[in-house]
């Protein structure tokens, strides 16, 4: 069900739609479940839109909990009002929906740059009682890690990252809604030049080129929610040598592996994405004392 209704004369309303980013423009899927379950909201990748989400996302409004899932400005149905926006306006973009649906204690999950935007949100508005699942995702900027990791040859992923937007323009058709799920069966390859023939390309050149410094490790570590990370062993995007890395500073934190899976390794394989969800479901509906 799809609710995109917003009053504006309500004056906390007009206070939401007034931030650099317009949630007027955002297709949301919006499905109320039981009051007493966690709610789960999922934010897709770049370039991509919540199609890809479909499975995770039935996993849990099947067990009772409201889902909310939307398409980032310039993705999907969602339209592109503004080019010169920053990351930092996605992360406060996304609290927004989040306090529209006075969504407390959510699940928060994300793939890609959508699991960067979820850690974002926890670490700047410190929602120390949510819950992270991270799916071919980060707790920062990848490219800077690679580059602190790997030296020069860290130039690797951030070259790759160039390239794509770059591309961006030749590629571009016209803006429509590709079903990821329906089509999980296409290689990583022919997945990313879908993404930027269905994409605004400005909107991938502002999402890519604005993470900076963006890092939400010490305030993660700090609040020690649960995070669960769901990744492919054969990621290109995100080396598992990356994940490895991160793992290592947080306590409470589990690693589902895709063997022989790459950067859509979770709506791709969805029935181990089922089975990892239910061996973790316990764990990510953990509450912070």
């Amino acid at each position: 069900m799809l609710y995109r209704c917003f009053c504006a004369g309500d004056s906390k309303m007009s206070q939401l739609m007034s931030s650099c980013l317009n949630l007027n423009s955002l297709s949301i899927n919006f499905q109320p479940g039981e009051s007493n379950k966690r709610p789960f909201v999922f934010v897709h990748g770049n370039t991509q839109n919540d199609t890809c989400g479909k499975a995770i996302i039935e996993f849990f409004r099947l067990r009772g909990h409201t889902t909310l899932s939307y398409d980032l400005p310039g993705h999907g149905d969602s339209k592109l009002d503004k080019v010169d926006y920053r990351f930092a306006d996605l992360i406060d973009l996304n609290y927004r929906v989040l306090t529209l649906y006075q969504l407390h204690n959510p699940i928060l999950c994300g793939h890609s740059l959508g699991g960067m935007i979820q850690a974002g949100t926890i670490a700047q508005f410190k929602l120390s009682a949510a819950s992270l699942i991270l799916c071919g995702s980060f707790d920062g900027n990848p490219i800077l890690e690679e580059k602190r990791l790997q030296g020069d040859q860290g130039s690797t992923i951030e070259q790759s990252l160039n390239d794509y937007v770059a591309e961006s323009k030749q590629l571009f058709e016209a803006q429509f809604k590709y079903d990821y799920f329906a089509n999980r069966q296409l290689s990583d390859d022919l997945v990313e030049v879908i993404n930027r023939r269905y994409t605004q390309p400005d909107a991938n050149a502002a999402n890519l080129k604005t993470l900076g410094s963006f890092s939400a490790r010490a305030e993660l570590v700090d609040m020690a929610i649960p995070i669960l990370i769901l990744h492919g062993v054969e990621e290109t995007v995100i080396p598992k040598s990356l994940i490895d890395t991160m793992a290592a500073h947080y306590k409470k934190i589990r690693l589902a592996w895709y063997e022989g899976y790459g950067h859509n390794a979770f709506y791709q394989a969805p029935e181990l994405t089922n089975d990892y969800l239910a061996q973790y479901y316990d764990f990510i509906n953990l509450l912070n004392s």
